[in-house]
């Protein structure tokens, strides 16, 4: 016989001490041994709320009342201006560094409600629920990405020190592979560090051929088609002391970028 899980407590606001609801949800739990299987709640907010602050909020709520840790529901994140390339990566980072299971927003409505996968599929009519044909967007190849390539070994990252710029990164089949993207409207630069370059089989210091694809959205940013990635091509770094630095251009608050290089193991 199976088990049903169950979540809570699926609510819209994140963990934190001012949230009154989520404070008096934990008390009850531990007071009647309802401990749910997930902890579940929102991460839609134009607040600046994170997975870094959420988290650390989740666990002083636990810490107070003496709970332990679950696996952890993100059920919605993500609002509507974030859904872009560069939000995705931003966001698939966030959850990736706190094994959070998420589920992305859907801001559709009427029949685009049920119709276009959350932003991510379009077709010549995006408004004829009855028309087919459909075609991914940008939006569509970062996860496809993700999902596809983006196998082996996941590394550890973190976020920038304003938290707005993430960075997801594994390794495997003979690649190393970092996906970049940040929270909508962010533009700007950013000096990514890869480091510890001799766990991958690599010099301390040297050469490296870094390849970059790019991320783009289409004249329409969610409706306009996108075959794929744009391959920039390669190109040689040098480095030394067992870590290379590389700028990391924003130029604009939609577009996601991802490096790949070889790895010695």
């Amino acid at each position: 016989m199976s088990s049903l899980q169950i979540s809570g407590p699926t609510t819209a606001g994140q963990p934190n001490f001012n949230n009154d609801w989520f404070t008096s949800w934990a008390s009850y739990v531990k007071k009647n041994n309802s401990i749910p299987d997930q902890y579940a709640w929102h991460e839609e907010s134009e607040n600046g709320s994170s997975m870094s602050s959420s988290y650390d909020g989740l666990i002083a709520i636990l810490k107070q009342n003496q709970l332990p840790l679950k696996t952890i529901n993100i059920n919605e994140y993500a609002i509507f201006d974030e859904e872009v390339p560069a939000g995705s990566a931003f966001w698939i980072s966030q959850l990736e560094r706190y094994n959070a299971i998420g589920l992305r927003g859907n801001w559709l409505g009427g029949t685009q409600l049920h119709d276009l996968a959350a932003s991510l599929l379009s077709k010549p009519d995006p408004n004829n629920y009855a028309s087919t044909d459909y075609f991914p967007n940008g939006d569509y190849q970062v996860y496809k990405y993700y999902s596809q390539n983006m196998t082996g070994n996941r590394v550890g990252t973190s976020v920038s020190q304003d938290g707005k710029f993430d960075a997801y990164a594994t390794v495997g089949g003979g690649l190393a592979k970092v996906l970049m993207g940040v929270r909508p409207p962010t533009q700007g630069t950013y000096t990514v560090s890869l480091s510890n370059l001799t766990a991958l089989g690599l010099p301390a210091s040297g050469n490296l051929n870094v390849r970059t694809w790019k991320f783009p959205v289409g004249s329409d940013v969610h409706y306009s088609g996108v075959d794929g990635p744009t391959d920039l091509g390669y190109i040689s770094h040098s480095y030394s002391g067992n870590t290379l630095a590389l700028p990391y251009y924003q130029t604009d608050k939609l577009t996601a970028y991802a490096w790949e290089f070889a790895v010695g193991k």
